[in-house]
């Protein structure tokens, strides 16, 4: 990464920081999400970081780790995001083509599947969500309480939060993990199952 990348993505961090510092209790955390989504970090080590985490249960402190660890998790949902939305889309299709005849065997059967699964990657968003909101929520309480507002300079990155809020946002760290590993889990259940519903769709649009 050149010299140049490195600024834009610490300015991206900086600018992150700076929006969980302005938000009010009532204020949506998306902004902040969103901007998390777009900073260009690296993933390669990604999935060795997150199981050591997982094994230490040592979590960051620093501001700026702390956010690392939120885009480590949100970027797997990109990727979770875009099987749910393929299998929705396949169960439609399914659905569709079963509308006016009673479905096959494998039809009802790959139906239910999908339904389980859909259900499931819902309820992994809704833990993720939760998670998320209560991390930067803590986050914003925190920079409030120590009278932290933008602008800020490069050193707010490395600022470690006090223990109380640390120990707050333990639950919300296990939690995220939790998300984190229920998408690889899932992510090649999910693959295959669309890979057999297009099997399926295939031989329905045959018959119909």
């Amino acid at each position: 990464m050149s010299e140049e990348e490195i600024k834009s993505n610490e300015d991206l961090y900086i600018e992150t920081i700076g929006l969980i510092s302005s938000l009010s209790p009532s204020d949506s955390i998306y902004e902040v999400i969103d901007k998390i989504t777009k900073i260009p970090e690296e993933v390669e080590f990604k999935d060795a970081i997150l199981k050591e985490l997982n094994q230490t249960r040592v979590f960051p402190e620093s501001l700026i780790k702390i956010l690392t660890y939120l885009f480590y998790i949100q970027s797997e949902r990109e990727i979770m995001n875009k099987l749910y939305e393929d299998s929705m889309e396949r169960y439609e299709t399914i659905n569709k083509l079963t509308s006016k005849s009673k479905p096959t065997e494998d039809e009802a059967k790959i139906k239910k599947t999908l339904t389980d699964f859909i259900l499931k990657i819902e309820a992994i968003y809704e833990s993720h969500d939760k998670s998320n909101e209560a991390v930067i929520r803590e986050l914003a309480r925190h920079l409030n309480e120590q009278n932290m507002r933008p602008p800020f300079e490069k050193e707010v990155l490395f600022y470690k939060i006090v223990q109380r809020s640390f120990i707050q946002l333990q639950p919300s760290f296990i939690a995220l993990l939790d998300a984190y590993f229920s998408y690889i889990k899932n992510k090649n259940i999910i693959m295959r199952l669309i890979k057999i519903s297009n099997y399926i769709i295939e031989d329905a649009e045959k018959r119909h």
